[in-house]
């Protein structure tokens, strides 16, 4: 492999590295406008609900219908 092909690889490493965090950014931006928009009101959000009162997992898989399953 030449100089110029590594270069070229890396390049496409680095370029794919900074998709993949650009996404995890906005992901990260649509949860925190969801904790915001709930932030003066109760929410019937169960998942927010968890994060705010802290909510046992228990409770939490009974809400979601799913008690027999386990957290791991």
């Amino acid at each position: 492999m030449t100089q110029e092909q590594l270069m070229k690889v890396k390049i496409k490493y680095l370029e794919d590295r900074i998709t993949t965090m650009e996404k995890s950014i906005g992901s990260i931006n649509k949860i925190l406008g969801r904790f915001q928009m709930t932030e003066d009101k109760q929410s019937n959000d169960p998942f927010i609900r968890v994060m705010e009162q802290g909510e046992s997992d228990k409770e939490f898989l009974e809400e979601l219908g799913n008690p027999e399953h386990e957290l791991i």
